[in-house]
């Protein structure tokens, strides 16, 4: 059992990167000090909502907890989104509970996990986490590509090429833009790194091959949801580089 004492000395950790911020002047101590604050706050004021939600195991309960980190994760997208894209929120959230709904209800289909709190939320922050991550990757990689290569999509639009086929490249390199983070961290688990689930498990005291179960089950699942979610923003965001006469949309990038 860690002591808060323990934990409060293991966050001194912290002036190591806020030293090489202040020498190489990366600017970014201050960034580093409020997410590291925000994250206590909000990580202490989860710990108590997820005990209180446990002990009364209510369904309802935790299919609204669940509903939460859904939106706050398609609410945590907004701003990576073009300055032209219109229903940003709407848009992630169906993406993210699609690969959501997809995912969770197969592991409790096949009995992987069941509905207790302890098991489902859980697994559901990690679910909204990854598809918000690759839902924002898409998106940059969509405002980038429809603003570096404007004329290429503009002389297949001239060639009589439908929206779909004009943004056929941009689609596929902005799905695999999203998914290959995920694709290359799960090569390199048991290689390179013990996933967090593992480690925790491990830490916690279960058997290490109770735990690789465990830390599986989450990969196939989060792998899932976040291609799902990849492939559902893309395809729902790509319409709106264009006017409803098919023409390429400028967008106004600031310098």
């Amino acid at each position: 059992m860690m002591s808060t004492t323990s934990l409060v000395l293991t966050a001194l950790l912290l002036l190591v990167p806020i030293m090489i911020s202040y020498k190489e002047r990366l600017y970014i101590a201050k960034d580093l000090i409020v997410a590291a604050v925000r994250a206590v706050i909000q990580l202490v004021i989860i710990g108590y909502m997820l005990e209180f939600v446990f002990k009364l195991e209510t369904t309802w309960i935790v299919l609204g907890l669940i509903l939460v980190i859904m939106i706050n994760a398609a609410a945590n997208t907004i701003k990576r989104a073009s300055s032209i894209m219109k229903h940003v929120f709407w848009i992630s959230f169906a993406a993210i509970m699609s690969g959501a709904m997809i995912s969770l209800g197969g592991v409790l289909l096949t009995g992987a996990i069941s509905m207790k709190p302890n098991e489902l939320i859980p697994i559901a922050g990690m679910v909204g986490s990854n598809g918000m991550i690759a839902i924002n990757l898409s998106y940059q990689n969509l405002d980038r590509i429809f603003t570096k290569e404007t004329p290429a999509i503009e002389a297949k639009l001239s060639l009589g090429a439908e929206p779909i086929l004009a943004a056929k490249d941009a689609i596929r390199e902005s799905i695999k833009v999203a998914i290959v983070p995920t694709i290359d961290s799960v090569k390199t688990y048991g290689l390179v790194s013990i996933p967090g689930m593992m480690t925790g498990l491990i830490i916690a005291g279960v058997p290490p091959l109770e735990a690789i179960k465990f830390q599986l089950m989450v990969v196939f699942i989060h792998t899932t949801a976040t291609i799902i979610s990849a492939f559902v923003s893309t395809y729902l965001s790509y319409r709106q580089f264009f006017n409803h006469r098919h023409q390429l949309i400028q967008i106004n990038k600031e310098l």
